[in-house]
């Protein structure tokens, strides 16, 4: 991979990302609002560094728990959940 200069890289973290394979240790590289790069970064550079080692890292994860039960009801989409502002 063509090392980049990245917005923010989330490194040495253990993925867990949703698609039921075991989970694996890499990096994650995010430009913009976008994943952009996942596996081995070192090369990469980056604006902001976050060290994630012990850590789980879930891209693209939305935590849809809530306690808005009527929410739910007037808002079925929930888009004020995920909307990334």
């Amino acid at each position: 991979m063509t090392a980049m200069s990245l917005d923010l890289l989330i490194r040495g973290g253990t993925v867990v990302d949703g698609t039921r394979s075991p989970r694996f240790d890499a990096d994650v590289g995010i430009r913009g609002e976008r994943i952009v790069a996942i596996g081995d970064l070192a090369d990469h550079t980056a604006t902001d560094v976050l060290d994630a080692q012990g850590l789980i890292v879930a891209p693209g994860f939305i935590d849809a728990h809530t306690h808005d039960d009527q929410a739910v009801l007037s808002q079925a989409d929930m888009s004020f959940k995920v909307s990334p502002r």
